[in-house]
């Protein structure tokens, strides 16, 4: 399997050759994941008086307008949460990843 190159894009945003963009906003509790025309906020919690955030892989987030009502399968939101985690980590973040 081919790894992903990461590129970083201004002071907060990763780009993937894979075909999606993430634009993070830790500290405003949310990572934007984009994949061609679909936007979602991932929902993510920096931990207070510590360089860390905390990824939690049962995060409710749902695709912005106007694909509010199409379901995320589960194999997508943990590949969406995989990139994330990836993208946080390739900025340098340090990350902790729970299971619920």
């Amino acid at each position: 399997m081919a790894t992903m190159v990461l590129k970083k894009l201004l002071f907060n945003r990763v780009h993937s050759d894979i075909g999606f963009d993430l634009k993070l906003r830790v500290f405003r509790g949310f990572v934007e994941y984009q994949e061609r025309d679909h936007i979602c906020r991932v929902p993510v919690e920096p931990v207070v008086g510590k360089p860390l955030v905390r990824v939690y892989r049962n995060a409710v987030f749902t695709w912005n307008e106007p694909y509010k009502t199409e379901e995320i399968p589960l194999q997508k939101r943990t590949e969406i949460i995989d990139h994330v985690v990836e993208g946080l980590r390739f900025r340098n973040c340090k990350v902790e990843v729970f299971d619920d």
